[in-house]
Order: C-alpha cells, then structure tokens, then sequence
C-alpha cells in the first residue's frame, strides 16, 4: 500500500482554507483562548474592535448588513436559493457572499445533498474554494453526518482534514475522539491529522497534548502543521510551547523543526536558547540552522557567538557561516575558518566553504583544499573543482594548476596533464 501523504493544501481556487472553519461563521476565538495561558491568552485578549456589536450575527448576515448600509437601503438583498445560480457568477468575490449566505440559511438536512451535486458538477475541481466552504459549513453545522457521508462516499484526504479540523476547532475533545476510533488506510490518518489542526488552530497548547497520542508519519504531519498556529504568538510562545512538550523524542523532534522559525523572529535569542541545550547532538543540528540564519542579518554577530561555542557545537555552527561568509569575502572568510584551528569536525564547514567560495573565487576555493583533514577529501576536491574550472576558464584553471603542481597530489596533475585524444 502506497504512503498517503496530506492533502490539506489548497485545492484548485484554493482560498477556501484560508477562510478557515472559524473564519467562516465567526465563533471560533484566537488561539490559546481556551487555556487562557501564556502568549496565547494575551493575544486573543487583544483583538476585540468595533465589530463587537454584531456578535452572534453570522458571517452572511453581516455582509448583508454591509450591503444595506453601503447602498442606502435598509432591505438587504434577497438571500440565492440555488446554487448554479450563484456559481455562474464570474466575480470570485461576489459568488463566494452569495454562497456563504445560502449556506447559512441552508437546513441542516440539506447539506447531503448539496454537497453531493456539487461534488458531480462539471470542473469541480476548479471550484476547491467553494467545495471546501460547503465542507465546512456542513462540518461546523452537523459534524457526524458530514463524516459519514465522507466515510460511506470516499472522501479525498483534504476533504476528511477540513471535515474534522473544522469540528475540532469548535468541540476538540469529541473531535479527537471520533478520528482516533475511525479507520483510515495509509501512513498517514487524516482523520487524526484534521483533528490535530483544527485543534491547534484555536489552542495549539491543548494541540500539543494530543499530539503525544499520534505515531509515525500521522505525527510527524501534525508537527507541521501545529507549526505556523505556535510560532505566530513569537518567540517566547513557542519557545515554551517546545518545552512543554512531554514526550522527550517528539522535543527534540520539534525543536529541529521549529529551530529555523525561532532563529528567523530573534537569532540572538535562538542561539541562546540553542547554547544552553544539555543534548550535545541536538545542541550540534540547531546550531547550524541558528548560525546560517543569523549570518544573513547580522555576520558579524553570529561569527562571535560560533567562536564562543565549545568545540563540539562550533565545528558544526561553523558550516552556517561559512556558508554565508564565503559568498560575501571569500578570502576573509578562509582566513576565519582556519583560525578556528585544525579539528578534523571542522571538515564540514571547509567542505561547504569551498563549494561556496568557487563560485566567485577558485582560487581562493582550491588554495583552501590544503585545510582539510582528510586526504582523500582534498584529492577528490581538488580533482572536481580543477575540473569544473577548466571547463569554464581552461587557461586560468591550467596556469593555477601549473603553479601548484609541487604541493597538489601527483595524480591529480597527471590527470589533467594527459595528452588530448585526436
């Protein structure tokens, strides 16, 4: 049986996602709203506005209430009734009104049906936004019908994640307890996995708590999608949202994960949240990804901070700014690379510094083939670079080759030194 892989991507005019479940009918609260803890909690404190006065009116019924006041008439526009009708609209804009407000008169035992015609139009999958929006409407109104309809019809993968995110998003509890009872074949279970996201889009700390019940590639998805809903509270959030995490294998999975956001919203702070990680091999990985993002606002910042490593974490911080240095000053960046002294862990930076190095400098690339530890490294390094030259400059690749013949391996020099096939 072939891997599933998530589908939750937007599908064909794919907007409807970005909607969203809660966007859509307007009830769901800001995340961590429900544990009311920590950098969530303030957040959804701190977005009330003006709009307050129209709580509990629905989505189409303050569009309708737009209109009225926009156009000067106190009656809004008659709600559509059927729904070729309002798809043979051309403006995106106006179609997608128009069905949110016959979706939200549409009678819960309707919804069957709906769907169903809609599922066999002609192009529908051109119509992903408003397929999706009619997914959710359903999920938010009747839950259980919904996915059983998509249980007894065959739903796509993306179709069961927006059913069941949609529900967990506003009853998590029973919505992961549905999707852990229901089969799915594959790797992946996109029942849970829309559970996890609909989850985490409202309260990503309770998310994070299911999260410890996934397996596998079911868990490995969920992660990533949980990603975007922690670290958009900024960098104290997910730092401690990380920490919170129980299981000690699923931390350091997401620490290596979320370690390139962290470093992107604060790489000061990244790194000294990467310096203080007792986990030598975990503290080594981030800090590759801390120092190559810190590197790109701040070189010389994220240059002092890999000197001060201890030596098992430098050698490898050491690839992210070589990375970065060698395309801005190759020559300096050698020279800093060779001042942090002969450790053969520091093969990975040169390696990467060479590569990077050769695209603006050759020689200032091979002449640096000489600081690696490995022999057979350099011979190899010095063959493929020589050759890549001389396919660009032959002459000026030939004339360099020619004045290090003493101090370059013999073989290599006879490899290039081999007389022309006529």
């Amino acid at each position: 049986m072939k891997p599933k892989k998530s589908q939750w991507v937007w599908s064909a005019g794919g907007v409807a996602l970005a909607l969203g479940a809660g966007v859509m009918i307007g009830r769901i609260s800001a995340p961590g709203g429900e544990s009311g803890s920590g950098a969530a909690g303030e957040s959804a404190g701190g977005k009330s506005s003006a709009r307050d006065g129209e709580a509990g009116l629905s989505l189409a019924e303050r569009v309708q209430r737009k209109r009225a006041g926009e156009d000067g008439r106190g009656a809004a526009k008659p709600v559509d009734t059927d729904l070729k009708a309002i798809l043979d609209s051309t403006s995106r804009l106006d179609r997608t009104q128009r069905l949110l407000a016959f979706l939200d008169r549409l009678p819960a035992d309707k919804f069957a049906g709906v769907y169903d015609e809609f599922r066999n139009m002609p192009g529908v999958n051109l119509r992903g936004s408003e397929r999706s929006l009619i997914l959710q409407a359903w999920a938010e109104r009747d839950p259980l019908n919904a996915l059983g309809f998509l249980q007894e019809k065959g739903g796509e993968d993306w179709e069961r994640e927006t059913a069941v995110a949609t529900w967990a998003a506003n009853d998590p509890q029973a919505a992961f307890a549905w999707a852990s009872t229901a089969a799915d074949e594959g790797d992946v279970n996109n029942w849970l996995l829309g559970a996890t996201r609909g989850i985490a889009a409202t309260n990503p700390e309770l998310a994070r708590d299911f999260l410890a019940q996934l397996q596998g590639p079911t868990r490995d998805q969920a992660l990533n999608a949980m990603q975007p809903y922690v670290m958009q509270f900024g960098f104290d959030y997910a730092k401690d949202w990380i920490a919170g995490v129980g299981d000690e294998k699923l931390q350091e999975q997401a620490s290596r994960q979320m370690a390139r956001d962290l470093a992107n919203l604060d790489p000061a702070q990244a790194a000294q949240w990467n310096s203080a990680m007792n986990n030598v091999e975990l503290r080594r990985d981030i800090s590759e990804t801390v120092s190559d993002r810190w590197a790109r606002t701040d070189l010389d910042a994220a240059r002092a901070w890999v000197e001060r490593l201890p030596e098992d974490t430098k050698s490898e911080a050491a690839e992210g700014i070589a990375r970065r240095y060698a395309r801005e000053d190759p020559a300096a960046a050698a020279k800093w690379l060779a001042g942090l002294g002969n450790n053969p862990d520091l093969d990975g930076a040169r390696f990467v510094f060479i590569e990077e190095s050769f695209r603006g400098s050759p020689q200032t690339s091979l002449e640096f083939v000489a600081n690696v530890s490995d022999r057979g490294a350099q011979e190899r390094l010095y063959r493929d670079s020589l050759q890549k030259w001389f396919r660009a400059d032959e002459g000026a690749a030939r004339q360099w080759m020619n004045n290090h013949a003493q101090t370059l391996p013999p073989r290599v020099v006879a490899r290039f030194n081999q007389p022309r096939r006529q």
